[in-house]
């Protein structure tokens, strides 16, 4: 990521001035965490896709939340869609497996100008699994996530990113602003993630023949263990690795199997 480091610093009516947007789907097992740390904005939007778990019923227990339902079309989609409904132009965009820390509130409020077309703003992501936070490189992550909506959106279906009108990554400036992101409550629930998100309909890719796609996953594991330090998160380390590999050999396969089926005269 092209990033700098903010020397600025929000103004103190800066929860008025920015709308909190979620993009929500069976979160209850982290929403409450998520919103108990959003009670200072006055905005908060949660664009639900079809819970059926206790989301609803946790999101309208707040004062300052506004939800909204709506169809899934992808990440990217789905984020412009839902920032659409936001109060402000400034938009925070969060997932309900992450949290700000009291310090990352107080430095918001701190600041005394919010970006308009020339950048968005950066957070620092502390990812966690298993309920331990990750001390390697996988483990800490800079990304963009404050920005204003008449300048940037979201493109990608999974992984999405922001870019601006012309489709370019947007400029990023650094904030001094960690949050925690509790993505995998579990080994399965981390495999079952690396499945979903590896669905060919999520990517414009033809694939790679299944050996072809085996060495890129071999080298995706030796690359996250070895030369991101996952080694040293133990056996957490050691499974995240397996399951960067895990992810890419099966993105690159099955969409390979995919785009066979569609040939003609292909077997099916």
């Amino acid at each position: 990521m092209s990033v700098q480091r903010s020397t600025s610093a929000l103004s103190t009516d800066l929860p008025a001035r920015v709308s909190v947007v979620l993009i929500a789907r069976d979160s209850e097992r982290t929403l409450a965490r998520c919103l108990d740390g959003l009670a200072g904005f006055s905005d908060v939007v949660v664009y639900d896709n079809g819970s059926r778990d206790r989301t609803l019923e946790i999101a309208r227990s707040y004062a300052n939340v506004r939800v909204v339902q709506g169809s899934f079309d992808g990440f990217g989609p789905t984020r412009n869609r839902a920032a659409q409904h936001a109060a402000n132009d400034h938009v925070l965009a969060l997932d309900t497996d992450e949290w700000l820390q009291p310090a990352a509130l107080e430095t918001l409020a701190a600041m005394e100008c919010l970006p308009e077309a020339e950048h968005v703003l950066a957070l620092r992501r502390d990812n966690r699994l298993a309920g331990r936070r990750m001390r390697s490189r996988p483990g800490r992550e800079w990304v963009k996530r404050l920005y204003h909506r008449d300048h940037f959106h979201f493109r990608g279906q999974v992984h999405e990113r922001l870019v601006d009108a012309s489709g370019q990554r947007a400029p990023a400036v650094r904030l001094d602003v960690a949050m925690e992101h509790d993505a995998y409550a579990s080994i399965g629930h981390l495999f079952e993630k690396r499945w979903r998100y590896a669905q060919p309909q999520l990517h414009e890719t033809d694939g790679l023949h299944p050996g072809l796609a085996l060495a890129r996953g071999g080298w995706r594991f030796v690359r996250c263990y070895l030369f991101h330090y996952a080694l040293i998160d133990g056996w957490r380390g050691l499974v995240f690795a397996l399951a960067e590999g895990y992810g890419s050999f099966l993105k690159s396969a099955w969409a390979y199997e995919e785009k066979r089926r569609e040939r003609p005269g292909r077997p099916r």
